[in-house]
């Protein structure tokens, strides 16, 4: 494991803050979508917070906000308590569709929902809600 403590980001729209300092969801698309040493680093970073999730989702900010437009609905009616918000459901609803599903499946129909997911190295992606 690479010890991020006193790495700075050298690229990209964090560039010159430290790695441990960076969103999860920024180190998630980085092992996803960039890949090499730099994957490498922020995967010993979500180690190191006790963060690393290999089977967790990372939800695109498309498919938050067009939940937050087309099923606010649903959300309500099936949302686990008041206090579980959209982005908690969103995460959990599509945890649930892709655990109905064997296999990698990009587009899953439940609850009436059709989810949209991109399968990273590491992490699949619910791009949109339809």
């Amino acid at each position: 494991m690479i010890n991020t403590h006193n790495l700075i980001i050298d690229f990209g729209k964090h560039k010159g803050e430290r790695w441990t300092r960076l969103p999860i969801s920024y180190l998630k698309w980085m092992i996803n979508e960039v890949g090499g040493d730099k994957a490498e680093i922020a995967l010993s970073e979500l180690t190191r917070r006790g963060s690393q999730m290999p089977t967790g989702i990372e939800l695109s900010a498309h498919a938050v906000d067009k939940a937050s437009l087309r099923l606010r609905r649903i959300w309500h009616q099936t949302a686990k308590n008041q206090d579980e918000g959209l982005y908690t459901w969103l995460g959990r609803v599509a945890s649930e569709a892709m655990a109905t599903v064997g296999d990698k499946s990009e587009v899953i129909e439940y609850m009436g929902i059709k989810f949209v997911f991109v399968y990273g190295e590491y992490y699949p992606t619910l791009k949109t809600v339809i």
